[in-house]
């Protein structure tokens, strides 16, 4: 049965009832992943929250894993509702921390669907002894994404963040030969050229990745095999110091059981102890990839690059239609003729202020409320861009002289529903929260 293993601490077993118990042995903690077996077993903690009309069939085997506070419970709602539109009826684990959600937060979320757990992790891992109160703190931002991946008990994990807004079910992102292959999908980061920072800075006076394989304590995790990193990464534009950021963490998908116990210890290892020593990545999506690379398990990222789409307060098409400035898109990772669009990352699409109203009046054009985006960027590998950023109009989110394809029908007729039930819940109006059939 897989296990997962912390160290410095002490052993624990998960119960019949999803708890846990303490053993003898080495100081390190274990948890049993009891829906790796069964898919039905649903822990009984006060960290886990459901509401009076929970589906208790519905099985852990897979699910949809999202973590929400106060600030974004409108997003997380319409991420919710616009995946049971596009047929998904996996278990969504709400992930938080502490005092992150309100009881009237908590109430809406039950409100909304039946397949819904909430899931205090900071509660729950300091409970446990996993962490201190002080280190859980340090949790209630980006950070709190891998925390998740490592706690949930789901065995195929789709980690979605709640800006997603998708035309198809992700989940079928798991039929497809990245995952098949090796249980995991990852997507690829802008390419930010000339940039000497995170995984392509400097650690003393060494390329951080370089040193990072050089001196991980490998036997500390029990990994055979010291630095030999794959011939991926070796290859990788974060390797090879073409760019600072290799890895987009709005969608990631991992067969945790196929990952196996390493890839979590040293996922963990990441979070609580290598953040706080180098900056290794901006915000916490590097974390996935490496602790698979660290762990020599196999993983795929996605065969294209990242893609955009064209920003309507920047005037993409009109001063630079072959450079799209807006959110990010990505393509099916599938190898064929036909181009798929599959989702953007667009918080941009759905909030009139998206970096926050004390941020108005900074505000970059193309960070702005992005009313009708009409173009995104063709589908393409992965991409050293000829320049940086620097004109006006021009900015570092730019995708620059990759040009510009009109985004499919099937997206405008998406985003209108997303934005319905976003503003739904943000007027009160629960009741456009029903209709999937919008256009």
């Amino acid at each position: 049965m897989p296990l997962l293993v912390v160290y410095g601490l002490l052993i624990m077993t998960t119960t019949d009832e999803g708890g846990y118990e303490v053993s003898e042995g080495p100081r390190s903690v274990l948890r049993r992943h009891q829906s790796f077996v069964d898919g039905t077993q649903h822990p009984k903690s006060p960290f886990y929250q459901r509401g009076e009309n929970f589906d208790l069939g519905v099985k852990r085997d897979r699910g949809v894993v999202t973590c929400i506070h106060n600030g974004v419970v409108a997003m997380g709602v319409s991420l919710i509702r616009e995946l049971r539109c596009l047929g998904n009826q996996e278990l969504v684990q709400v992930y938080h921390c502490g005092s992150e959600l309100s009881e009237q937060s908590k109430k809406l979320l039950f409100s909304i669907d039946d397949r819904l757990e909430l899931v205090d992790v900071c509660g729950d891992l300091v409970e446990q002894g996993v962490l201190e109160q002080e280190m859980a703190n340090k949790f209630r931002n980006w950070w709190i994404k891998p925390l998740a991946m490592y706690h949930t008990d789901v065995r195929h994990v789709m980690l979605m963040d709640v800006d997603d807004i998708s035309i198809k079910d992700p989940a079928t992102l798991r039929d497809l030969k990245p995952y098949k292959t090796t249980g995991t999908t990852f997507f690829y980061d802008r390419v930010h050229s000339n940039c000497y920072e995170h995984v392509n800075g400097k650690d003393g006076d060494e390329h951080y990745l370089k040193k990072l394989f050089a001196s991980f304590d490998y036997d500390r995790f029990n990994v055979t095999g010291g630095n030999s990193p794959s011939q991926h990464v070796l290859e990788s534009f974060a390797y090879t110091g073409k760019t600072c950021h290799e890895m987009d963490s709005s969608l990631v998908l991992v067969d945790k059981e196929r990952a196996g116990q390493i890839v979590m210890e040293i996922m963990l290892w990441f979070i609580t102890e290598e953040r706080f020593r180098f900056r290794y990545s901006f915000g916490d999506k590097e974390t996935f990839w490496l602790a698979f690379e660290m762990a020599h398990v196999p993983y795929a990222f996605s065969p294209w690059g990242v893609s955009g789409v064209s920003s309507t307060p920047n005037r993409d098409m009109e001063l630079h239609p072959n450079t799209l400035c807006g959110s990010i898109l990505h393509y099916l990772p599938v190898d064929d003729r036909d181009p798929e669009m599959l989702y953007v990352n667009g918080k941009a699409l759905l909030d009139p202020y998206p970096e926050g109203l004390k941020e108005v009046p900074k505000a970059r054009w193309n960070n702005m409320f992005n009313v009708l985006p009409t173009h995104m960027t063709p589908r393409l590998p992965r991409t050293v861009l000829s320049k940086f950023g620097d004109e006006e109009n021009i900015y570092s989110e730019c995708l620059i002289g990759l040009g510009s394809t009109p985004l499919p029908e099937l997206f405008t007729g998406s985003l209108l529903r997303r934005r319905l039930h976003y503003w739904g819940v943000q007027s009160g109006m629960l009741a456009t929260l029903q209709h999937c059939e919008t256009y």
